[in-house]
């Protein structure tokens, strides 16, 4: 029995720097807009930080609670984009909401790991 492939691609995709190479984003978290190309790094902002940017970049700071209630500050950075300025601010401004869900997501992955490791 045939089985239809779907190859339709998702809008939003986390790059993976990991091949033969070794780890070639050092852990850097990389989400592209499929649709606009838009390549964007988030970064987390700690007081020490000193992050140096090219003064062109687009960037946005956002402030994320855990699911832990601890606030989070982030910093998204715009690396390239086909968009229009009009599309790059709404194109930003869904990476958050979608990196946010992602954050949960990920906080409750390890709740969930840690529960069944003390059961």
């Amino acid at each position: 029995m045939e089985t239809e492939l779907n190859i339709t691609l998702p809008e939003w995709a986390f790059l993976d720097g990991n091949s033969h190479l070794g780890d070639t984003l050092e852990n850097r978290i990389i989400l592209q807009h499929i649709q606009s190309y838009t390549i964007m790094e988030m970064l987390v902002v700690v007081d020490d930080n000193n992050i140096i940017l090219n003064p062109e970049m687009k960037t946005k700071e956002f402030i994320h609670t855990s699911i832990f209630e601890e606030l989070e500050k982030h910093l998204l950075v715009v690396h390239f984009s086909l968009a229009s300025a009009i599309e790059l601010d709404w194109i930003i401004d869904r990476a958050i909401e979608f990196y946010k869900l992602y954050l949960d997501w990920d906080d409750a992955s390890l709740i969930i790991e840690e529960t069944s490791k003390d059961n």
